[in-house]
């Protein structure tokens, strides 16, 4: 991949805050320099760590310029409350203030270099907020992230998508963009044909965690139409990724979410009423053939990307093996996780995924 990277630069997280944005924007605005010295397109990927822990509210370069100083109420979503939770959704949206900041500093470049009109800019998060019942989880506000999608030339300003589109659909939209085929293999529809009504809607997105690190033991498998949402909990076991997020925020014990640290094996949520998820209707009789229907669902991408974890007996190993890795080392440079084998076998590292 080095062969094809021109500049590289600020190689630390920045968790802490600690390097600027403006050295951000002085980077990216190298590239673009660069760039139109020599008359050529670039591709330009700039990672801010602003909404990651810690949450700083005021860098130590003075941002964000306009500061959040009222009181920010829970997330209805949260569940829980406290004053340290205020305190750090305050934080929080200070550090979000300083993202938009980091970004309008980019974004000045490109006009500055005239290339603003003839640039594809896409904005998104890796993920929901780091509080409990997001970031991590498969639940909607851990999974659905904000996508921002500006090219004047080629999008309508102002435009709400209301089909559903995913991560996936990114690089065959830059392949669009940049006047390449898209191969047939490619998984994803490009926005620009979801946006033309060239391919037809979703009929649903699958989503998966297993909490990121054996610390954080925890599967899910997800499955959601436009309106309802299906979540597969295989493991009867406390949900450690939930703990972690009620840890970091300082939350106490009667602050906890019951259906959050111990969920049933099924989840089904009628999004367009309970758009928050707290409304479990997996036992609602009415409810039985949805269910069933998005189980279908799910086992037939599982089939059809040759998924390991189809087999439950897989599942298990995998649990028991991320067990094992709590207390053994596995951060090295020649550690490989054994459950790869598993994938291998299956031919899931090869298989080419649905564009569904």
């Amino acid at each position: 991949m080095e062969d094809y990277v021109d500049h590289r630069a600020i190689a630390s997280s920045n968790f802490s805050k600690t390097i600027s944005i403006e050295d951000y924007a002085n980077e990216a605005g190298a590239v673009m320099q660069e760039a139109a010295d020599q008359d050529k397109p670039f591709l330009l990927i700039v990672n801010y760590a602003d909404a990651h822990r810690e949450f700083v509210a005021k860098s130590r370069s003075g941002f964000p310029a306009k500061m959040v100083d009222v009181e920010i109420a829970p997330f209805s979503w949260i569940g829980s409350d406290s004053l340290h939770l205020r305190q750090e959704l305050k934080d929080y949206f200070n550090c979000m203030n300083r993202l938009d900041e980091a970004v309008g500093m980019v974004l000045a470049d490109l006009a500055k270099f005239e290339v603003r009109d003839n640039t594809l800019i896409i904005y998104i998060s890796d993920h929901g907020a780091d509080f409990p019942r997001a970031k991590g989880s498969v639940y909607e506000h851990g999974v659905r992230i904000p996508m921002i999608v500006n090219c004047p030339k080629r999008f309508p300003a102002g435009k709400v998508e209301n089909k559903m589109v995913s991560t996936i659909d990114i690089l065959p939209t830059m392949l669009i963009a940049a006047g390449i085929p898209v191969p047939d293999s490619l998984p994803g529809f490009a926005l620009q044909d979801i946006d033309s009504g060239k391919v037809p809607p979703r009929k649903y997105i699958h989503t998966f965690t297993t909490g990121s690190a054996p610390s954080l033991l925890y599967m899910q498998f997800g499955i959601r139409d436009e309106r309802y949402k299906l979540i597969y909990n295989p493991d009867r076991d406390p949900n450690l990724l939930a703990q972690s997020r009620y840890t970091n925020s300082k939350l106490s014990s009667d602050q906890y979410v019951e259906s959050f640290l111990h969920p049933p094996e099924y989840e089904l949520f009628d999004l367009r009423e309970d758009p928050d998820e707290w409304n479990n209707l997996a036992e609602s009789e009415s409810h039985g053939a949805i269910k069933q229907r998005l189980i279908n669902a799910m086992q037939h991408f599982q089939q059809e990307i040759h998924d390991p974890f189809i087999d439950k007996a897989n599942v298990t190993k995998f649990i028991n093996e991320q067990k094992e890795y709590q207390t053994k080392p596995y951060k090295r440079a020649d550690f490989q996780w054994p459950h790869l084998d598993m994938f291998r076998s299956a031919g899931s590292l090869a298989a080419a995924p649905s564009r569904q």
